[in-house]
């Protein structure tokens, strides 16, 4: 994003609720989104117009992307001491720009240092003079920077931007280049892709969502491309859609129930999170699909004895798969969490087992890059019928999406 032409004293400030808002997602596992939010609504002294909410938030972004390269450039000029706090926010937000907008050097140094110095006191903000001059000088070299299999391993783990505990594990199962490859497409953004409700076709969205498109939602490719494998299965039992009974047991919120719905299926919706529950309820309701997509409480639907045809289990997982589209989330989880996760989703598989008819099946999939997380031994009476991996990396560059289709023996 281009420099704004707001005053230094406007663009200092701003870079000020940048750095609260930095503080609050990395201190915490609240979502980008949610900490924005917060900072410019409810700590905001005044209400910002939307070209500095954006500027504050491709900072913000931005920051959160690059974070493993911009702290290991900060740390190569920062010997004696390694700077904490907001001293450290301040100096992020001008280094992503100094690497990664195309900006004269001159404006992230000066508007960081005022930012420091009235903030911070004058001693910080000389340090971070002195630490930015040297980054700007080295600007071209570090926009540059290129690493092998042969570099060492802390200059690969900065490289990646990923935390140390995803890097390793990922570099252990899958290899050093699907890795890297993997970390950088996490550094850019994802494109925006359509599904209108008169097709089943993926629509790219070039400049983002708009508000002008034909009637439809916005979904991520590779989910749509799951979708179109879960109706070829559907379709290929030679059941009648209306006599197929159907339950999306982790709705929220409704991408998948509304995909199934516009081919013309009917759909039980449910999710053991009621407040996102109400974003299927709403996108059903705006898009006309309350006939077909009926909304559960997820109580009831454990405690019901009901068979199905089909139980979609899009299992809660490490959202490892969407950090693209959600940065923060390489940051806030932990390799402990994982662990956790799959016992979850092995609970799921196992309640789903009971609930299925005879000839029925189950669809698991995950957005999560974990093989912990999508490789799970299978109850007993079920056998793997097919599966599918999406990954950012690779085209058609969506979400990354590991599925199974799972039937009964």
């Amino acid at each position: 994003m281009a420099q704004t032409k707001n005053s230094p004293d406007s663009l200092i400030r701003l870079r000020t609720i940048a750095v609260k808002t930095l503080a609050q997602v990395f201190n915490s596992t609240q979502s980008l989104e949610q900490s924005f939010f917060e900072e410019i609504t409810r700590k905001s002294d005044r209400t910002l117009p939307e070209f500095e909410r954006a500027w504050i938030y491709e900072l913000c972004s931005g920051v959160i992307r690059f974070r493993g390269r911009i702290d290991y450039i900060i740390d190569t000029y920062a010997l004696k001491k390694k700077p904490t706090g907001p001293l450290r926010r301040y100096l992020q937000t001008a280094v992503y720009q100094l690497i990664e907008q195309d900006v004269p050097s001159a404006l992230p140094v000066s508007e960081t240092v005022q930012a420091i110095a009235d903030t911070e006191g004058d001693a910080p903000s000389k340090f971070a003079n002195a630490l930015l001059r040297k980054v700007a000088d080295s600007r071209e070299e570090w926009k540059n920077w290129k690493i092998n299999a042969d570099s060492p391993h802390a200059e690969q783990l900065a490289w990646s931007s990923l935390p140390d505990w995803l890097f390793f594990s990922l570099r252990k199962t899958r290899g050093f280049d699907w890795t890297m490859a993997f970390a950088e497409s996490c550094l850019k953004r994802p494109q925006t892709w359509y599904r209108k409700l008169d097709s089943e076709e993926p629509m790219l969205l070039e400049n983002g969502y708009r508000g002008d498109e034909p009637p439809g939602f916005v979904q991520d490719i590779s989910n749509q491309m799951l979708l179109k494998e879960v109706v070829a299965y559907l379709r290929a039992t030679g059941k009648q859609a209306k006599d197929l009974r159907i339950l999306d047991l982790c709705s929220a919120p409704g991408g998948k129930s509304l995909g199934l719905a516009v081919s013309g299926f009917n759909v039980e919706a449910t999710d053991v999170d009621a407040d996102r529950m109400q974003r299927t309820i709403e996108n059903s309701n705006r898009l006309g699909f309350q006939n077909q997509i009926k909304i559960r409480p997820y109580i009831e639907v454990q405690n019901d004895a009901s068979l199905y045809d089909l139980i979609w289990i899009d299992a809660p997982c490490s959202s490892t798969g969407i950090i693209r589209r959600h940065p923060e989330v390489k940051w806030n989880r932990s390799e402990k969490e994982i662990a956790k996760l799959v016992l979850i989703q092995e609970e799921l598989l196992k309640w789903a087992m009971k609930h299925l008819k005879q000839d029925g099946a189950i669809l698991y999939s995950t957005c999560s890059v974990m093989k912990a997380e999508n490789s799970h031994e299978l109850p007993n009476g079920i056998k793997e019928a097919g599966s599918w991996e999406w990954f950012p990396q690779i085209s058609p560059f969506g979400d990354a999406i590991s599925a199974k289709l799972l039937l009964k023996n």
